[in-house]
C-alpha cells in the first residue's frame, strides 16, 4: 500500500513538474513583449500606433509556435496619448489586432474590471486567470496568463495571452494521464484532466495531497468530480 501511495505521489510530481515547465516558458515569451512596452514607453509618450509597432515582433514569434490563441499588450486607462482604452492584441490564425476598446469607467465592457487585468495591478505580480469562458472572443474556455507593465513609476497596462484549455491537452495530456492526474485552478477549477468525463471548468473539491506546480496558482492531483 506504502508503495502505491508513493508511486501515485511520484507521479503527480512528474505531472507537476511539467505543468509548470509549460507555463515559465510562456511567461518567458510574455516577459519579452513586458520589455519592449517598456523600452517604448521610456522612450517618451506612446500612441496607439507606436505601442503596435513595438509589441507586435514578439507577438507574431510567439503566435508563430501555435500554443496560445491570442496575445499582447492591454493598456490601463489614459495610458496612451491617442486612446483611453486600448488593445494591442492580435487573435487568431489570421492573428487579427482588435484595437480600440474605449469604455466609459464600469462599464460591463470594461476590461479593467477583468480579473487578468486588476490582480497584476494590485499585485505588482505575474497572474494565471481562469479556466473561464470568454465571451467576448472564443465562447470557449480559455487561460490567460499575465504580466504587469511598470513605467514610469505607474502600471500602464498588462501583457499576456489566451490558451485554450482544449489546446492545454495536446500539450499537457500526456503528463497528467500518466499519472491519471487532473489539474486545477487555485479555485478548484479543472484545466485539463486524464479523465475525459471531467470537464474544463468543472469545479471539484480537490484533496489536501494535491501537488502545486511551482509558485503557480495550478496543482494536480488524482481528484474527479463527484
Amino acid at each position: 500500500m506504502m508503495a502505491d501511495v508513493r508511486t501515485a505521489t511520484t507521479g503527480l510530481e512528474v505531472a507537476a513538474d511539467e505543468v509548470t515547465r509549460f507555463f515559465e516558458r510562456l511567461f518567458t515569451s510574455i516577459e519579452l513583449m513586458q520589455r519592449a512596452v517598456q523600452q517604448r514607453f521610456a522612450a517618451g509618450p506612446v500612441d496607439t500606433r507606436g505601442i503596435c509597432d513595438a509589441v507586435r515582433p514578439d507577438v507574431h514569434a510567439l503566435l508563430s509556435e501555435g500554443v496560445v490563441l491570442g496575445c499582447g499588450f492591454v493598456a490601463d486607462r489614459d495610458a496612451l496619448t491617442d486612446c483611453s482604452l486600448y488593445l494591442a492584441w492580435w487573435q487568431g490564425e489570421s492573428q487579427q489586432l482588435l484595437g480600440q476598446a474605449d469604455a466609459p469607467a464600469g462599464d460591463p465592457f470594461d476590461y479593467t474590471l477583468r480579473e487578468w487585468f486588476r490582480v497584476p495591478l494590485r499585485t505588482g505580480q505575474r497572474h494565471i486567470t481562469g479556466p473561464y469562458v470568454d465571451y467576448v472572443c472564443t465562447d470557449e474556455y480559455v487561460v490567460t496568463c499575465t504580466m504587469p507593465v511598470i513605467a514610469g513609476g505607474r502600471m500602464v497596462g498588462v501583457v499576456g495571452a489566451d490558451t485554450l484549455a482544449e489546446r492545454m491537452e495536446e500539450f499537457l495530456g500526456d503528463a497528467l494521464r500518466s499519472a491519471d492526474a487532473t489539474l486545477i485552478s487555485d479555485h478548484g477549477r479543472v484545466v485539463v484532466s486524464a479523465d475525459p468525463q471531467c470537464a474544463a471548468g468543472t469545479l471539484i473539491e480537490a484533496p489536501a495531497d494535491r501537488v502545486p506546480c511551482g509558485d503557480l496558482p495550478l496543482a494536480v492531483c488524482l481528484a474527479h468530480p463527484a
